[in-house]
């Protein structure tokens, strides 16, 4: 079974990536680092966001009406268009709600770019992870609860391969200190960009 960021990753090329660079500078190789971060770290704050019954119902309600995966196959043509950032943007007030300006913070000391860069990467990304869980919901025709065991099992997968990625789980319990040790994050990103970006 193919996972979530599996499915990202095998939608997304040198191309997209040069899409979403050209909004923030033309930094592509920030903007990969970014784009490799910011992936798990929206999956996290999904999963964290569905622990409670209320919170699960009003993303498979979300997942159901506006986000059935079909984005994946069309990344070429909406990544950096003023549409998918305003989207982006809206969806990024409901995952990371007050934890935006910390996560934007945090992962633009880890990749050396602006926070409002960082904020352009996750509103591009925000709704190419949303398809790949609406996709993944829509393939295995998951109820509720399925869906949290399904982004539950997706978080323990990531942690388990990219376990220095941790200090995106801290900026988003809201306790991100600044104490990034950024050269252990890069190699992080670099090891993580290796499979993603092949």
């Amino acid at each position: 079974m193919s996972g979530i960021f599996d499915l990202i990753k095998s939608s997304m090329g040198q191309r997209e990536v040069e899409q979403v660079s050209q909004q923030v500078g033309g930094n592509q190789e920030a903007t990969q680092r970014a784009i490799a971060a910011a992936i798990p770290m929206l999956l996290s704050a999904l999963q964290k966001n569905s622990k409670s019954q209320s919170g699960a119902e009003s993303l498979a309600n979300a997942l159901e009406r506006d986000h059935n995966g079909g984005i994946l196959g069309n990344l070429g043509s909406i990544l950096g268009q003023g549409n998918t950032q305003s989207m982006g943007e809206k969806i990024l007030g409901h995952v990371l709600g007050g934890r935006q300006e910390n996560v934007s913070s945090q992962l633009g000391k880890a990749t050396g770019l602006g926070s409002a860069d960082v904020t352009k990467i996750l509103a591009n990304m925000a709704p190419v992870v949303l398809g790949a869980v609406g996709k993944a919901k829509r393939e295995q025709n998951l109820d509720v609860s399925g869906l949290q065991d399904l982004l539950s099992n997706e978080r323990k997968t990531i942690k388990k391969k990219q376990p220095n990625l941790s200090f995106l789980e801290k900026a988003l319990d809201g306790d991100g200190d600044g104490d990034v040790d950024l050269s252990d994050v890069l190699k992080q990103g670099s090891g993580l960009l290796k499979g993603f970006f092949s």
